[in-house]
């Protein structure tokens, strides 16, 4: 009540208000055009628009003002921070709102990873809503740390903070009826809130079928036919510009005057040195309006899509009744943000960050040397195909050369590592080793617990000796990442929460990253593909075509396991 009644007194009356933006060039994304006016602003409300005075006044004049941008489906522990570090990070490019999934910690943690992503955002900077993860595990073959079922995830629909349930991959769980799938969908959309999917490729009946259970978004389109097809459907598609998965330059094709306004934007999975140097949502846009999309068509993208989509009604736009949450920026098409404006109060840019303690989650059996040994069992394997820029992988059929009844050496124009997965939660003991192409790198060894979405270690080494001693190393530091070669251990970064995240400050981690990043490159890695990510999406089922986890090598058109070794076609 209190603040409707200023809202009256400074709107009407001609009182002074606390703030005022002068002269701004606004973004105005019901009208699709540009409007000169001034911003009044009283707490964390915007209360006019128009010309007003105030007791502070702050000319913007040849500046431009747009709402805050929303980031609608990302997950924080990608960038390995904490929300709270993230959320530094992320106000700095103009993100106000970011819709989070925290499946990865969940698959580590279960609800107590839920809950430290809900305590720890609440120091964050910006807005943090979530979306409840819909499928821990991914499938139910998968070996991760917890199960979430809708029991356990039913309460959390009461959260203010929640938004509804988080995308849902099992795609053959939704479209075969799977009970406890379809109780997590009906609980959601009770409580009226949305359900976000994960179905690339699916098309007609199906994709008629899974829309019909009450899923209304999906970021896994890769081409404009998969884009205009489920738009068409009632879908909002997300145009997703991550750190490997960058499909908003074919995607941005599909957007037009007709249909622009089912179309949002999201970064899913991004690396915190792509966050620093190039940006998150702000990126996104920069993107588009290079592509050729309407400048303020980007904009309305990045905001009032986003707070319709999911039922943010206090932001997305700059008017009165709505958060201050505004970017003030020159350049409509470069957007070089000047300031950042969260709930009426420029970002000062000060970090003080909260300690986190967590337990250590790394729980693995005894790891040898001879664990990475593969018996020949044929002449030919299945093997990995990495394809640059993208979470999809290709099989491909090589011949080896084997010696005292083991592998070799894998044939191929390109160099061939072998890729190995093992279970780290429960002590199970499961580990499998097949084979990778195309990474690029040579004569070195890169382990991590950074794999989605069970988040297990996983090695790609050229020689059992360095993945042997990755993986202990990897197992000493409580998960994280670690780069080797010649028996050295040449870089490394300790994740100690959950083994995907720490609560240091983004800047030292960058730095940590950006020594892995130079180690990669200078063993050799193919040109559009980050190694740390690409690897991390190799133990993933559920993303075309062929994976690999601690049972075995993964064929997502099969949705069947397939034998390592295979007749020569």
């Amino acid at each position: 009540m209190e603040k409707k009644v200023k809202i009256l007194k400074y709107a009407r009356r001609g009182i002074p208000s606390p703030l005022v933006l002068k002269n701004a060039s606004i973004i105005n994304v019901y009208t699709q055009s540009i409007m000169q006016a001034d911003i009044a602003i009283s707490d964390d409300l915007i209360i006019g628009i128009g010309s007003y005075s105030g007791v502070e006044e702050i000319d913007c004049t040849g500046m431009y003002v747009a709402p805050g941008f929303i980031d609608t489906h990302v997950h924080i522990e990608s960038a390995m921070i904490t929300p709270e570090v993230f959320s530094h990070l992320a106000i700095k490019h103009g993100v106000t709102t970011v819709i989070a999934d925290p499946h990865e910690i969940a698959n580590v943690m279960g609800t107590k990873g839920l809950d430290f992503m809900l305590e720890n955002s609440k120091k964050a900077v910006i807005d943090c809503f979530y979306m409840l993860p819909s499928c821990v595990p991914a499938v139910s073959f998968e070996d991760n740390g917890a199960t979430l079922n809708a029991k356990k995830l039913k309460k959390y629909l009461k959260h203010l903070r929640v938004l509804g349930l988080g995308e849902v991959m099992d795609v053959g769980a939704v479209i075969n009826g799977n009970r406890d799938m379809l109780e997590k969908i009906m609980n959601t959309k009770l409580a009226k809130k949305n359900v976000d999917g994960h179905a690339p490729t699916l098309s007609g009946k199906d994709l008629n079928t899974y829309i019909g259970m009450g899923i209304s978004t999906d970021h896994e389109c890769t081409t404009p036919e998969e884009a205009l097809e489920k738009v068409s459907l009632g879908m909002y598609v997300l145009l997703r510009e991550g750190s490997q998965s960058k499909d908003l330059r074919e995607l941005i094709k599909a957007v037009n005057q007709d249909n622009y306004t089912r179309f949002l934007y999201c970064t899913d999975d991004r690396h915190i040195e792509d966050l620093i140097e190039e940006g998150t949502i702000d990126n996104n846009i920069r993107v588009s309006i290079r592509l050729g999309l309407d400048p303020i068509k980007a904009y309305t993208i990045a905001t009032l899509n986003a707070a319709n989509c999911y039922n943010l009604r206090d932001r997305g736009a700059i008017a009165p009744g709505l958060k201050a949450d505004l970017v003030i920026f020159s350049d409509l098409n470069e957007l070089k943000i000047e300031k950042v404006m969260k709930n009426g109060r420029f970002y000062d840019g000060e970090e003080k960050l909260t300690p986190v303690k967590m337990k250590n989650t790394m729980r693995v059996k005894v790891v040898t040397p001879e664990m990475f040994k593969v018996e020949a069992k044929g002449n030919y394997v299945n093997v990995i195909q990495v394809i640059p820029k993208s979470l999809i992988t290709k099989g491909v059929i090589r011949e080896v050369k084997t010696e005292a009844g083991y592998v070799t050496k894998v044939k191929s124009e390109e160099e061939v590592l072998k890729l190995a997965v093992i279970e780290r939660h429960k002590n199970t003991g499961k580990f499998f080793v097949g084979y990778i192409e195309g990474l690029g790198i040579k004569n070195c060894t890169i382990a991590q617990t950074i794999a989605h979405d069970s988040h297990n270690i996983i090695v790609a080494g050229s020689n059992d000796a360095d993945m042997y001693l990755a993986t202990q190393e990897l197992i000493k530091i409580g998960g994280g990442i670690v780069f080797v070669s010649e028996g050295r251990v040449l870089g490394e970064l300790s994740l100690p929460i959950a083994g995907i995240m720490t609560a240091e400050k983004s800047t030292v981690v960058c730095e940590k990253v950006r020594k892995l990043n130079k180690l990669a490159k200078d063993y050799g890695v193919k040109p559009g593909i980050d190694p740390y990510i690409a690897l991390a999406f190799m133990a993933l089922p559920v993303i075309p075509d062929v994976k690999l986890t601690p049972r075995g090598l993964f064929d997502y058109n099969r949705f069947d396991f397939i034998d390592l070794f295979t007749n020569h076609n």
